[in-house]
């Protein structure tokens, strides 16, 4: 699976405002059941307002509007992503 960098700013299939990612992989407590999304963002242009966060998984992306900056760094991080995926404990979230 290939991940947005961040900095990314995208429009998802049920919302209204425009995201920009700012963590990926991040864990998300539901009631207990501590799992994690793809993505984490915050409003665009706004910014990270009042802890007021976006989870989200890739197949919830409607439109990518900008990919973020793409380094060496970001290719490495991105093999290191796709080795450790089938040892993650969590499970995946989805949104409803």
């Amino acid at each position: 699976m290939k991940l947005l960098p961040l900095g990314s700013v995208v429009k998802l299939k049920k919302g209204t405002h425009l995201l920009m990612l700012t963590s990926r992989f991040p864990l998300y407590n539901n009631e207990g059941n501590i799992g994690y999304f793809e993505y984490l963002a915050c409003l665009y242009p706004e910014g990270v307002k009042d802890q007021e966060s976006f989870f989200f998984n890739h197949e919830d992306i409607e439109e990518v509007l900008f990919e973020g900056f793409k380094s060496e760094q970001e290719e490495a991080f991105q093999k290191k992503i796709e080795e450790a995926l089938p040892d993650i404990k969590y499970p995946r979230l989805t949104i409803l």
